[in-house]
C-alpha cells in the first residue's frame, strides 16, 4: 500500500485505524440540506480515519475545560473527485465530534484543514468549529523548498506532547505560519503572525474590489480617486508584509 502524507507523519502504530467512513454514514447521521448531501455524494471519493490519537494509544494528556475538550485528534485523508466547494465540504466533514486534522488530496495535490472546535454552550455535548484554516495546495511531485520544510515540520516529534490542546494548537499555528510564509519567505512565527495574515488578507480583497471598480468606472475623476486609494492599499500591503 502506498504511503499517505499522514503516514509520513510517523504516528505511532498503535495510533493507525485507517477506517473507511462511507458517504452514507455522513448523509444518514448528520442534519445535510439537499446541497450538503450532493456535494457529499459528488465531490469525494473516499474517506478514511486514518489515525485516531487518545489516551490509551500515545502519551499525550487530554484536555478538557467549559470551553474545550480535546480528549483525542483524528487524522482524516479526504481523496477528491472536485476541489469547487470544499469549504463546504470540510464543514461537513468537520461534524465528526472530535478535534480533527484533514488531508484533502487532489490526485498528487493535498490541502490541509484545521479548524479549532470549542463545546457548545447550549449542548456541552457537541462540539462547534471555531475557525478554519486551510492551507494553500501543495503538488507532492512538485514542492518547492519551503513547502518541502512544511510538510517535514508537520511529523509528528515536532509538536508539544504536553495535553492534545497544544498539540493541535502547534498544528493550527504551523498552518497560518506556512500560509503567511508566500509573504514572508520563511516559516519562522511571531505573536504577530496570526493577525498580520488576516489584516493582509483584507486588504488583498480590498485591493480586488478597487481593482474590479476601476475596470467598470466610466468617471475619470472617480477612476483617478480610485486609482489614489489602491495605491494607498498597495503600500500598506507591502508595509504589512515587511512586518511578518
Amino acid at each position: 500500500m502506498k504511503k499517505t502524507l499522514l503516514d509520513k507523519l510517523n504516528i505511532p502504530l498503535t495510533c493507525k485505524i485507517n477506517r473507511k467512513l462511507f458517504k452514507k454514514q455522513f448523509i444518514e447521521n448528520f442534519s445535510l440540506n439537499a446541497t450538503e448531501k450532493k456535494i457529499i455524494s459528488e465531490d469525494v471519493e473516499n474517506i478514511t480515519l486514518e489515525y485516531l490519537l487518545n489516551k490509551d494509544k500515545i502519551n499525550i494528556a487530554p484536555f478538557s475545560d467549559e470551553e474545550n475538550d480535546y480528549s483525542e485528534i483524528a487524522f482524516i485523508r479526504v481523496e477528491l473527485l472536485s476541489t469547487k466547494r470544499l469549504k463546504k465540504l470540510s464543514n461537513i466533514i468537520q461534524n465528526i465530534p472530535y478535534p480533527l486534522i484533514v488531508v484533502f488530496a487532489d490526485e498528487n495535490k493535498i490541502c490541509i484543514n484545521i479548524s479549532p472546535k470549542r463545546i457548545n454552550k447550549n449542548d456541552s455535548s457537541k462540539l462547534v468549529v471555531e475557525e478554519s484554516y486551510f492551507t494553500a495546495w501543495i503538488d507532492l511531485d512538485n514542492s518547492s523548498k519551503i513547502e518541502q520544510e512544511f510538510l517535514e515540520s508537520l511529523e509528528i516529534k515536532n509538536h508539544p506532547f504536553t495535553n492534545f490542546l497544544e498539540f493541535y494548537n502547534s498544528y493550527s499555528n504551523l498552518a497560518i505560519t506556512f500560509n503567511a510564509s508566500q509573504y514572508s519567505g520563511t516559516l519562522e512565527q511571531s505573536v504577530d503572525t496570526k493577525e498580520l495574515l488576516k489584516e493582509i488578507q483584507e486588504v488583498e480583497l480590498s485591493i480586488n474590489d478597487i481593482i474590479s471598480k476601476i475596470k467598470k468606472e466610466t468617471d475619470i475623476r472617480e477612476k483617478v480617486n480610485l486609482s489614489i486609494e489602491l495605491k494607498k492599499l498597495n503600500d500598506k500591503l507591502e508595509s504589512l508584509k515587511g512586518k511578518l
